[in-house]
């Protein structure tokens, strides 16, 4: 049970940056929580929701959810999403390999207006890469409340709204 609850630190962060954000949503790694989560609010909010997953295991749990507003997208290479040509309202990153998170992040810092990252503590920092991107941003918010840390990035807003 305590592996799962680490899996899901994410979720209040996650809803309070759909909440406050507008437009399209980009979810770059499928997950037990984000994918549904994010599925049922865009649901209920008439917003359009991508996801991508490389990951075949992944992809076959999350395709059930594939609908009119929600599209599941299998990649075998990340380099080849186009998450960097159109804008979001909320991009959510979670996805592996982990050193492939700084750099889908570095692609989405002008193209997204709140960026949530999962696993985001020091002791990960090596890891992840997340040093590297943290002064691409003017705006950076740390939910340090459960562990793994969920990190909140933007260019667009000032994130005095996280707390």
């Amino acid at each position: 049970m305590k592996r799962i609850a680490r899996m899901a630190t994410h979720v209040p962060v996650l809803v309070r940056a759909f909440d406050l954000s507008e437009g399209d949503v980009l979810e770059v790694g499928t997950g037990y929580f984000s994918t549904t989560i994010l599925d049922w609010l865009c649901a209920i909010s008439g917003r359009k929701l991508v996801s991508y997953e490389t990951d075949p295991k992944w992809f076959e749990r999350a395709k059930r959810l594939q609908s009119d507003y929600h599209d599941i997208i299998f990649v075998e290479n990340w380099d080849k999403i186009p998450l960097d040509k159109k804008h979001w309202g909320l991009a959510f990153i979670d996805h592996s390999p982990h050193l492939r998170r700084a750099i889908e992040i570095e692609r989405l810092k002008d193209k997204a207006e709140y960026i949530v990252a999962h696993d985001t503590e020091p002791r990960s920092e090596k890891g992840y890469d997340y040093p590297r991107i943290y002064p691409l941003f003017k705006y950076r918010f740390d939910y340090k409340k459960a562990e793994p840390w969920t990190s909140v990035l933007s260019n667009f807003h000032a994130l005095t709204k996280f707390k």
